[in-house]
C-alpha cells in the first residue's frame, strides 16, 4: 500500500526553541509510530505556517496532494498571539477555507494556552474550533486539563481521568516516598475514543523516538540544574510580581551553589535572555547555553537535558522536552499548563507555588479558573509588600527546598517518570492506530479518510471493533529515527525556518511600511481634517463677519437714511431759513421804505409844526410889538 501523505500545518522558527523543537517531533512521532509494514509508512508531502492565512491556492494544493491534514501540536488555543478574526485563534484560517478542506483533520496535542486573568475564548472561536471538530478524524489534546476547559468550553465530553490511562494522583501517591508520589508500573490502558482524545506533547517522549536518546538517562545522583525562568508580561498584568520572582531564581541558584550544585542557564527563548544575564551577572558560577537562535538545531536540547536530571522551568515546554529525555521537571506555579501537566504524570508537588511572595499584594485571590492559579486568601506579606528582597528569599527557599526533596528521592523519581513516560508513549501509538484505521480502514483499499467516511469520524470509535489490540499494534513498525534522520530534518527546519524568519522580516518590513504609511495616511487626514476644521472655523468667522457686516451696513443704511432724511430736513430747514431771510430782507427793506416814508412824513409834520409854530410865534411877536 502507498505511503500515507500528510500535510502539516506547523510553526517554523529559530526564536522559540520549544516551538522549533516540538513541530519536527510531531513529524517523527508520526514516521515512527505511523502505518507501518503492509499498510506501508508516512510522507509528508509539504507543510505551512499555521499563523500566515490558508489561502483557496493552499486548500487546493491539499486536496490534491494529501491524505489527511495534521494540525499541531502546541498551546495553539490562545487569541492574543496571531490574532485574527478569521478564526479566532491561532489557526489562520477562515470558515471558509477550513469548509473546503476536503480531506481529514487531525488535531494533535494542541493545548489551552490561555493566561492567568485573561478574558474566556470567545464565539467566534468556540464555532471556528466546533467546526474543525466536525472536520476532524482525531482531535488529540496534549493534557486532561485543556480536554476539561476545552470540552467545557465546545459543550462537548472528553475522556475521563481514568480513561486517559494515567490515573488520578491519589491512585499515584505511594507514602514511602514522603510526598512524592511516583506511579505505577505496568501497560496503559486503552483510551477509550471520544470527541476530545488526549494526545500527549510528543515532546515527553523523545526519548523513545530517536535512537541516539535510547538508553540514555541523566544521573539523579548528580547535583546538577538546568534553569529557565521568565515572568511574562501577561502574567505580569495578573499580578505576578516579575520582579520578586527573576530575584528569587537567582538567589535560588546562589544557595545550590553554596551546596555544591552545578548550575545552568538554559533560555528558551529571546525573552528568557534578560533573566539568563541577571542570573550569570549575579552568580558567577552559572554557565549559560542558548538554546534559541538560527545556530541551534531542534534536537541539541534534548541531547543536552539528557544529561541534565533536574530543571527548573517556567514554560511548557521547559517541562516537557526535559521529562522526554529523563530529566525531572520543576516549574513555578506560573501558568494552569504547568499544573496539567505535573498532574497528568502524577506529580502535582514539582509545581512551586509562586504565592504570596510571588505575587502583587492587590493581586492575590482565593479563587481560580481553567486558566488561573489558585490563591491563598491574602497577600502574607501585610505591611512588608514592598521588600523584594525579603520576599524573594522567601520564595527561593521554597524553591530549594522542593529541588532538595525531588533530590532525596531522585532515583525513584526517574524510575516512576520513566514508566509514565512509557505509558503516554503506548497511549500515543494506541492513538496512532486509531489514526490509522479511521483513514485506511482493514476492509477498504482507499488512500484517504476523505474517501472512506465524512469527516467527523474520529468523534466516534476509532478503528474495527473486530480487530483486537496485538493485532492493531502488529501492523505498526516502530522504528525510531535515527542521526541521519535528524540532520535530515534538522537541515530542512533550518532552510525552511530561515526562508520563514525571511519572510516574517519582508513582513515585518511590509508591515512597518504598511504602518507608517497608515501612519501618514492618519497624519495626513489628521492634517487635512485640521485644515477642513481651520477652514470651517475661518468660513463660520467669516460668515460671523459677513453677518456683522450686514448687520453694520444695514445699521449704516439705516443712519445714512435717517442722516439722508435729516439733511432733506436740514435742507428744508435751510430753504425754509432761506426764505424766511428773503422774506425778512424784503420786510426790512418794505419796513426800511416804509419807515423812511414816515420819518419823511413826521419830518415834514415836525417842520410843519415847526413852521406853524414860529409863524405863530412870529405873530405874538408882532402883537407885542404892535402894542
Amino acid at each position: 500500500m502507498p505511503d500515507l501523505k500528510l500535510f502539516h500545518f506547523d510553526i517554523p522558527t529559530w526564536g522559540n526553541y520549544g516551538d522549533k523543537a516540538l513541530f519536527p517531533v510531531v513529524r517523527d512521532a508520526f514516521r515512527v509510530l505511523g502505518p507501518g509494514g503492509a499498510d506501508g509508512g508516512v510522507d509528508f508531502t509539504s507543510a505551512a505556517a499555521l499563523r500566515r492565512e490558508v489561502d483557496t491556492a493552499l486548500v487546493e494544493r491539499i486536496n490534491a496532494r494529501a491524505d489527511a491534514v495534521v494540525i499541531g501540536g502546541g498551546g495553539l488555543f490562545l487569541q492574543d498571539t496571531n490574532p485574527n478574526r478569521l478564526s479566532g485563534w491561532q489557526w489562520k484560517i477562515s470558515a471558509e477555507a477550513l469548509a473546503a478542506i476536503e480531506v481529514p483533520l487531525i488535531i494533535y496535542a494542541l493545548g489551552d494556552n490561555r493566561f492567568p486573568g485573561q478574558p474566556e475564548f470567545d464565539e467566534l472561536m468556540r464555532s471556528h474550533v466546533g467546526q474543525v471538530l466536525d472536520q476532524s478524524v482525531f482531535f488529540g489534546l496534549r493534557n486532561t486539563g485543556s480536554i476539561e476547559t476545552m470540552s467545557r468550553f465546545l459543550g462537548t465530553e472528553g475522556i475521563s481521568a481514568d480513561d486517559s490511562g494515567l490515573g488520578t494522583a491519589r491512585e499515584r501517591f505511594n507514602p514511602g516516598l514522603e510526598g512524592f508520589n511516583p506511579g505505577p508500573g505496568g501497560e496503559a490502558a486503552h483510551v477509550h475514543p471520544g470527541p476530545i482524545r488526549f494526545q500527549p506533547c510528543p515532546t515527553t517522549i523523545a526519548g523513545l523516538l530517536y535512537e541516539p536518546l535510547r538508553g540514555r538517562r541523566p544521573d539523579p545522583r548528580e547535583k546538577v540544574l538546568a534553569i529557565q525562568m521568565l515572568v511574562h508580561p501577561r502574567q505580569q498584568a495578573a499580578g505576578f510580581d516579575a520582579e520578586v520572582i527573576h530575584q528569587a531564581t537567582v538567589d535560588a541558584a546562589r544557595m545550590l551553589v553554596a551546596k555544591e550544585w552545578t548550575i545552568l542557564s538554559v533560555p528558551f527563548h529571546p525573552d528568557d535572555a534578560e533573566v539568563s544575564r541577571q542570573l550569570v551577572a549575579e552568580v558567577p558560577e552559572v554557565k549559560e547555553i542558548t538554546l534559541y537562535g538560527s545556530d541551534v538545531g531542534f534536537f541539541a536540547g534534548f541531547d543536552l537535558f539528557a544529561s541534565i536530571p533536574y530543571v527548573l522551568g517556567g514554560r511548557g515546554h521547559a517541562q516537557m522536552i526535559p521529562f522526554g529525555v529523563g530529566s525531572i521537571p520543576i516549574s513555578l506555579d506560573l501558568h494552569a499548563k504547568l499544573g496539567y501537566f505535573a498532574h497528568d504524570i502524577g506529580h502535582p508537588e514539582f509545581i512551586v507555588p509562586v504565592e504570596p511572595e510571588g505575587m502583587a499584594a492587590e493581586s492575590t485571590t482565593t479563587e481560580t479558573d481553567g486558566a488561573g492559579i489558585t490563591g491563598t486568601g491574602g497577600n502574607g506579606h501585610g505591611e512588608g509588600t514592598g521588600d523584594v528582597a525579603r520576599r524573594a528569599h522567601a520564595l527561593a527557599q521554597r524553591i530549594v527546598d522542593t529541588i532538595d526533596q525531588a533530590y532525596a528521592h531522585g532515583n525513584d523519581l526517574q524510575d516512576d517518570l520513566a514508566a509514565t513516560r512509557q505509558r503516554l508513549f503506548d497511549i500515543t501509538a494506541e492513538n496512532h492506530v486509531d489514526i490509522r484505521d479511521v483513514l485506511r480502514p482493514s476492509s477498504g483499499t482507499g488512500n484517504s479518510g476523505a474517501a472512506t467516511g465524512s469527516p467527523g469520524a474520529g468523534t466516534g470509535r476509532c478503528g474495527s471493533e473486530a480487530s483486537s489490540r496485538a493485532d492493531r499494534e502488529s501492523r505498526t513498525v516502530q522504528v525510531p529515527r535515527a542521526s541521519a534522520d535528524i540532520r535530515a530534518e534538522e537541515f530542512h527546519l533550518a532552510a525552511v525556518s530561515e526562508a520563514e524568519e525571511i519572510s516574517a522580516a519582508q513582513s515585518r518590513e511590509l508591515t512597518k511600511l504598511r504602518r507608517e504609511h497608515k501612519q501618514q495616511l492618519e497624519s495626513a487626514n489628521a492634517q487635512r481634517k485640521a485644515h477642513e476644521a481651520e477652514c470651517e472655523n475661518l468660513c463660520a468667522v467669516i460668515k460671523q463677519k459677513e453677518t456683522q457686516f450686514e448687520r453694520q451696513s444695514a445699521d449704516l443704511d439705516a443712519r445714512t437714511a435717517e442722516l439722508d432724511a435729516q439733511t432733506a430736513e436740514k435742507n428744508r430747514h435751510a430753504d425754509d431759513a432761506a426764505g424766511l431771510r428773503k422774506q425778512l430782507d424784503e420786510s426790512d427793506a418794505q419796513l426800511r421804505s416804509i419807515n423812511d416814508r414816515a420819518a419823511i412824513a413826521e419830518a415834514k409834520v415836525l417842520i410843519d409844526k415847526t413852521v406853524h409854530g414860529l409863524a405863530w410865534r412870529a405873530r405874538r411877536i408882532k402883537r407885542r410889538l404892535r402894542r
